[in-house]
Parts: C-alpha cells; structure tokens; sequence
C-alpha cells in the first residue's frame, strides 16, 4: 500500500489499482463490477491499511507558534506531580531536548498524582519517562538522569562529585525547569543559571492543594535574584497563596521514608502547566510568529479561599525586582 499525496491507493485483483479521494468515491474508468470489489473486500479486507502523516511538519501544522522549541533543550529537574506532566507536555510541545532528572522511584500509591499509574511502580522516574517519550514522541531525545542533588555519596563507589555530575547534566541546556520544590535545590540552581546567562523557573505547591507559585528567575539588569523573591514573598510585596494548616496539609504514608502533602492531581495539574505556560513563553522570545512572551516573573495561583473553600482559580502576576535586603552582587554574565 501506497500514500499518494492527501489519498491512499491499493491494489486490486487483476492489477486493478483504486484511489480513495477524500469522499471515498473511484474513478469510474477504474471502478470494478460491484461483485469484485466486495471479492477484493472479502480476499483482502486483513491487508489494508490507512495511512498517517507524522513528520515533524505534519506535527509542527497544529502547533505553530511552537517552532523554536525545535532548537531548545530543557533540563526538568524533579519528577514528581509537577515535573512529570511538565516533561511529558515539553515532549508533545515538540521540544528538541529533554534532561530528565531524578533519583527517586515510583511509588504506587502515587498513581492518585502522577500522570502513568501502577505499571509504574517500582522504576526510576527519570528512566520510565524516558521511555515513554522515546516510545510516544519520538522526536524529541531526552536523557535520564539519576541523580539526587546534594547526596551523600562515597569516594570509591561513587568518585565523581555533585558538581562534575550537575556540569554534566546542565551542559548545552537553554533552561532549568525546577519542580523539586526544594529551597535549597531552588538556590543551588537559580544561582548556577545567573552567572551562565540561562533562564531558570520553579514551581511548586502549597499544603492541600490549595494553591501554588511559578517563578521566573532571569540575569538581567533590572531583574531580582532567587533570594530577592524570597525576601518579597516573606514580607508580603509577593503575597503567599493560601495553604492547608500543616496538621490538614502534610501526611506521612506508610512504608515511606519522607513525609508528603495532601492535595488532588488535578489540582496540582494547574501549577504544572502554568509552569509549562511559562517556560516555552521563555523559549520563543525573541523568534518571529511564536508563542506570545509573558510579561510577569512570578504568577501565584489561587484554588482555594483562606478558609479552604473551592473558588474559582486566580492568577496573580507579578514583577521580581531586586530587593534592598538582598546580599547578592546580581552581577551580569560577564561582568563577575
């Protein structure tokens, strides 16, 4: 079987060829009797097939405003409820390049959050997600990473440092998508982004699922450190999205080594793809006819009222400017 252009052509008893239109109608000249095509139906019924179009321009056809993440890497550092749903919508959005990075493995009980259930159970976060992108979105690489930041290794068992490992991670990488909703991972990584010129963004959720934030942190003249957006959220120029009180919001399950949060995948979808939202707002900046830039640093997002009651979901957005109490020199690339 054959693709001719829009149509699709097969092959008939006695070298008859028939070509299906886009109204399944065949030239009459062409046409058997009505007793061989039901014939050829019955005979060959098993052997057609219908053909598909999937080159990266077929893709690129739905999603126009896309096209520079052709050329863009992406490391998602955290694979959890926020930073797999991100990954696989990078992988979907046609994303060049993928650095999947997480040590952890899947748990079962997370099927209630994470996107793949409990086929998942058991294997390495970054290696599962791998695979499902190789398998579902083929044109996109990615590369698994197992890697916890700030471990505790051993010298003779394990002899390459965190940073060698992270150098080896980040190399080539446009930006750093951070949903391990770690502070200190967040520090690490926003102040290893700034000096190198790379956009860095983390996301993360709040107690119960009653909310969330996505920032931005980008080495530009007027722009704030990762530490001047703490200092504006602590003093309420960056006001809080509520959260759960921490006897509702935090949850220990069993056979699990940490604690974990209370809140509905659904709810944290939200986050995740404001998250996205944000990411690939950054990576078409700068590029003709693609996907319109934002022009907020931090978007703190409402699914719940103070008192835990539904409302709708409200974005706020925000600037993130350097603030007076902050330590760093915010020198630019360059310029240290």
């Amino acid at each position: 079987m054959e693709a001719v252009g829009l149509r699709m052509a097969f092959r008939l008893p006695l070298g008859a060829i028939g070509i299906m239109e886009g109204t399944g109608q065949m030239s009459k000249e062409k046409r058997p009797s009505k007793s061989r095509q039901e014939e050829a139906v019955r005979k060959f019924a098993g052997y057609l097939a219908r053909a598909y179009y999937a080159s990266p321009q077929e893709l690129g056809q739905r999603i126009p405003e896309l096209h520079p993440l052709r050329g863009k890497t992406v490391a998602v550092v955290g694979l959890g409820c926020l930073g797999a749903p991100s990954a696989i919508e990078f992988a979907k959005a046609g994303m060049k390049e993928l650095r999947l990075v997480d040590h952890d493995l899947v748990d079962p009980a997370t099927a209630v959050r994470w996107p793949i259930g409990f086929r998942a159970a058991g294997h390495n976060k970054a290696h599962l997600l791998h695979e499902v992108i190789r398998r579902d979105y083929p044109y996109t690489a990615s590369q698994p990473f197992d890697l916890r930041i700030g471990r505790v290794r051993h010298p003779e068992s394990d002899p390459e440092s965190d940073l060698t490992a992270i150098e080896r991670v980040l190399n080539g990488i446009d930006l750093i998508y951070d949903s391990t909703a770690e502070l200190g991972v967040q520090h690490f990584l926003s102040d290893w982004a700034w000096p190198r010129g790379i956009a860095y963004i983390g996301l993360t959720g709040r107690l119960g699922g009653w909310g969330g934030k996505v920032f931005r942190i980008r080495p530009r003249s007027d722009n704030g450190c990762w530490l001047c957006y703490r200092w504006h959220c602590e003093q309420g120029t960056i006001p809080e999205p509520p959260s759960a009180p921490d006897d509702e919001g935090n949850v220990q399950p069993t056979g699990c080594a940490d604690p974990t949060f209370t809140g509905a995948g659904f709810d944290m979808l939200e986050i995740a793809l404001a998250g996205t939202r944000l990411a690939v707002s950054t990576l078409c900046e700068g590029h003709a006819d693609a996907y319109p830039e934002s022009e907020w640093d931090a978007i703190h997002i409402r699914l719940r009222g103070d008192d835990g009651s539904l409302v709708p979901p409200e974005y706020a957005t925000y600037q993130i400017t350097r603030h007076k109490e902050c330590p760093n020199s915010h020198a630019l690339p360059g310029q240290q």
